[in-house]
Formats: structure tokens, C-alpha cells, sequence
């Protein structure tokens, strides 16, 4: 089975037609190792950027293990990636009903919720303290006295941990320059997302922000970029110091 699916790896690399390879490898299983073989199976074209391949075969992994909530969670996240943003949010929910404190499906659900026009919706999932978590951190919302945001804030976890992971179902993925999908760090992919959307940048001139923000000479600022406040947060907690980025107007 790990050769098949060895195989698959270089067939993806390759810019190749997988799916045959996939099924032979499910087949050739045992029951009891088909659920993590579809999940390997969706992994590596979620890697490869095939989100909607990866979206059908979690959804296979979740129909093999009907208690576990990460192939739904995982499924959602490849939906939302494709522009299946309805569907996205089902699959959260399907993973919320079966792991209620899963804090990573509650927050894609509010973010495909949000994206669908329910503000209400998402702002319930979130919850109320404007501080919205992910395993690998949490983002911080401050709201002037009118309810509009001024002020965004993601904090890591670990910073050195989140550079160190690439894992697609945090990091995402670009292009490198021979224009194959590789996957970005989860610390790079949160804090470009942050640049861009709180800037109004598009993610390739967040990137290059981001990496003069990681410069010796750069400081913790703040910086005034595209009208607002750009700059680093740290916070002292009683586990250590925890770093992050923030956009303010």
C-alpha cells in the first residue's frame, strides 16, 4: 500500500493523473486501513492543490470512520479552497456535531458562514469575546464603539512551532517558480492572509510586506502602510512570550 501510494507521489509531482493509483491502494487494504489510506489518499492531492479530488476522497474518509470529525474538518477546508462555500460550511458542521470543542471546524464554519453573508451566523459560532481560535493560535478582533473593526491581531501559539509546520490543512499552499503547488508554513500563510485582508493588498505584496516585517531593521514598529498601523504584538503569558502580527486603522 505505501508503495502505491509512493507512486501516487511522484505521479502528482509529475503533473499526472492519479485516481487510478488511489483506488488500487484503498482496494489493496484492509478494512481496518482504508479509513488512513483515504486520508493519506486525500492529503496528497490537497497537497498537490487538487482541492476538489481532495474535498471527494475526505469525504470517502469520513464515510469509513463515521465517529472521527478530522476527515469532515478536513473536507470542509478543501471545499472552501475549491469556492464550494456552502458545502464548506456543511462539513464543519458535520465535524462540530461530532467533536463540539473542535475549535478549528468552528472556525472555518464561521468563516464560510461569514463569506455566505451570514455575519449574525458567524459571529455566534466565533463566539462573543472577539477572539477567534485555531489550534495553532487565535486572532484578535477590537471593535470601535459603532461595531466596525478597527483593530486585527493574530497570535501564535508558538511562532518557531508554526514555521516549523507545513501542513496544508493550516499553511495552504502557492506556487513556486516552476509553478507546481508547495505548501507554506502555517506562521507565513496566517500572516499573509492577515496583510492582505486587513491592508486591502493582494497576498503577493503581503508576502513581501511580511518579509520586511522579519527583518533585523524593521523592529516591532509600528509602520504606517496603506493607511493603517502595521506592526508586531507580544504577549506575556504565564506558558511564555507569545509573538504575533496586527493591522490597525
Amino acid at each position: 500500500m505505501s508503495v502505491v501510494l509512493d507512486e501516487a507521489r511522484r505521479t502528482l509531482a509529475e503533473g499526472g493523473d492519479v485516481e487510478m493509483l488511489l483506488e488500487r491502494a484503498l482496494t489493496d487494504a484492509s478494512p481496518l486501513e482504508r479509513p488512513r489510506v483515504a486520508s493519506e489518499a486525500a492529503r496528497l492531492l490537497h497537497k498537490a492543490g487538487r482541492a476538489e479530488a481532495a474535498a471527494r476522497w475526505y469525504g470517502r474518509a469520513a464515510d469509513l470512520s463515521p465517529r472521527d470529525p478530522e476527515p469532515r474538518h478536513d473536507r470542509g477546508l478543501a471545499l472552501l479552497e475549491a469556492g464550494e462555500v456552502g458545502l464548506a460550511a456543511f462539513a464543519q458542521r458535520e465535524a462540530l456535531a461530532l467533536d463540539p470543542d473542535h475549535t478549528g471546524a468552528r472556525a472555518q464554519l464561521a468563516a464560510a458562514l461569514e463569506a455566505l453573508g451570514d455575519d449574525e451566523g458567524a459571529a455566534f459560532v466565533r463566539g462573543a469575546d472577539g477572539v477567534y481560535r485555531a489550534p495553532f493560535g487565535e486572532l484578535q478582533v477590537t471593535a470601535d464603539a459603532h461595531g466596525k473593526v478597527h483593530r486585527l491581531a493574530v497570535i501564535f501559539a508558538s511562532m518557531d512551532a508554526s514555521l516549523g509546520r507545513t501542513d496544508v490543512s493550516y499553511g495552504g499552499s502557492t506556487e513556486d517558480e516552476h509553478g507546481r503547488r508547495v505548501p507554506l508554513d502555517e506562521f507565513t500563510a496566517a500572516s499573509t492572509v492577515l496583510l492582505a485582508q486587513g491592508l486591502g493588498i493582494d497576498p503577493v505584496h503581503a508576502r513581501r510586506l511580511l518579509r520586511f516585517l522579519l527583518t533585523k531593521e524593521c523592529g516591532l514598529g509600528p509602520h504606517r502602510f496603506a493607511g493603517a498601523q502595521v506592526g508586531w504584538v507580544l504577549e506575556e503569558t504565564s506558558a511564555g512570550r507569545r509573538y504575533g502580527l496586527f493591522v490597525g486603522r
